[in-house]
């Protein structure tokens, strides 16, 4: 099979993930819906397709023995999720639970094997991805150890981040300050504290549209060029 079909979308690819990816589900893939809380996938199910999200957001996540939710990655649209798995022809180590309601590519693991095997630029793109990834992982773990907690939850909200029409940088915050601390890497109780000294210092604000819970970050690039916190 030759990636050279041509796809009808008009979207493009914004984000690391490339845009010959992007093409290659959007020619290939069936777009699915999923409702806010849905897994797309459990742990250990058979790797039987890879995703890529057109519209939402989805958690890469696990549950402890308690129960507790521990959220690894944040996959946004136009990232692919689920590669590594095909590749490898592995289970899932993870969940995929969407936090929104999602329109998600999927996109059948024997045609993404088709695919690579036939098409060299997209085994190159997917192979820089999932080094990429890698490296993004890693540089992850160092900032736990060497950046502080204001460091590391203003840099995860610049990347959830969008910039609307007004040129504002503006985030849909679906996750609780529990998933958050996850993420980050820190209790929720700093979390709490963090964003209660953004909002009185005009770091942030809050602005609430349709029942949905916005921040403006008004003065983000202040704490990513300094270390700045409680």
């Amino acid at each position: 099979m030759s990636f050279n079909k041509n796809t009808n979308s008009s979207n493009t690819c914004s984000s690391n993930d490339s845009l010959s990816i992007a093409q290659l589900f959007r020619t290939y893939g069936r777009l699915k819906n999923f409702e806010k809380h849905a897994f797309i996938y459990q742990k250990n199910d058979i790797s039987k397709a890879a995703y890529f999200i057109e519209e939402g957001l989805v958690k890469i996540c696990q549950f402890t023995d308690e129960g507790k939710d521990v959220t690894f990655f944040i996959r946004k649209p136009n990232e692919a999720f689920g590669l590594a798995e095909i590749v490898l022809d592995t289970p899932h180590p993870c969940y995929a639970q969407c936090l929104r309601n999602s329109k998600i590519w999927v996109l059948d693991s024997h045609v993404f094997h088709d695919v690579l095997e036939s098409d060299p630029i997209i085994m190159k793109e997917v192979l820089y991805t999932l080094t990429n990834r890698l490296i993004h992982h890693q540089l992850n773990l160092e900032l736990i150890v060497a950046k502080s907690a204001s460091w590391r939850l203003a840099s995860l909200l610049n990347q959830l981040s969008i910039t609307n029409a007004q040129g504002e940088k503006v985030v849909e915050l679906m996750l609780t300050q529990e998933e958050l601390s996850n993420v980050v890497g820190c209790s929720r109780q700093t979390i709490s504290e963090l964003l209660s000294k953004w909002r009185s210092d005009g770091i942030i604000e809050h602005d609430r549209k349709k029942n949905k819970k916005v921040l403006k970050l008004v003065k983000i690039d202040e704490i990513l060029m300094k270390n700045y916190g409680v």
